[in-house]
């Protein structure tokens, strides 16, 4: 055998590698996807905040799509955070609508953000600023702990009404 002959071997050994494994990630990442969109589901139908919604799951290569209807901000959370605990997920696209079972109003959503506030001393001290317009809530506030915007987001979310929650938070060094 030739140098040359040698030489077209070991490229033609190395182009059946690769294509071997291309249809073999292929079939994994299908496989995995497949598996990924089955566990999500299943998570789902076990949370118990979530059991009666009507979400729906589509997985490709490992981008995870949730849409579909919940009744709270806080099913739409736990929904996105379900799907990113699933193993092997890339990213996640949370377009779930949130449509309140009775429509509220701007000022009852506003009175019953002030009382959660108004409850907490972490909230008071870091000086929140409301503002609700058609259930979207935006907050702004100086907060000590970092836990504590999260807190105050998962605390609201679950007041029937709002629809999305934007958080400007800034933290005291």
């Amino acid at each position: 055998m030739t140098m040359k002959q040698t030489q077209i071997n070991k490229t033609l050994l190395l182009v059946i590698v690769l294509i071997t494994f291309l249809f073999q990630t292929t079939t994994a990442i299908a496989r995995s996807d497949d598996l990924i969109q089955r566990e999500i589901k299943a998570k789902i139908a076990h949370t118990k905040l979530l059991r009666k919604t009507q979400i729906e799951v589509r997985t490709v290569q490992r981008f995870v799509v949730l849409t579909g209807q919940v009744r709270l901000y806080e099913q739409k959370l736990i929904a996105g955070r379900i799907g990113w605990t699933a193993a092997g997920v890339f990213e996640v696209e949370n377009d779930i609508s949130v449509v309140p079972a009775v429509a509220v109003s701007d000022n009852n959503i506003d009175l019953q953000i002030r009382k959660i506030i108004q409850t907490d001393k972490r909230f008071i001290a870091a000086a929140v600023e409301i503002s609700v317009n058609n259930g979207v809530v935006r907050l702004s506030g100086k907060f000590d702990n970092w836990h504590d915007p999260s807190r105050l987001r998962h605390s609201l979310a679950e007041i029937e009404g709002i629809l999305d929650i934007t958080m400007n938070v800034e933290f005291n060094v």
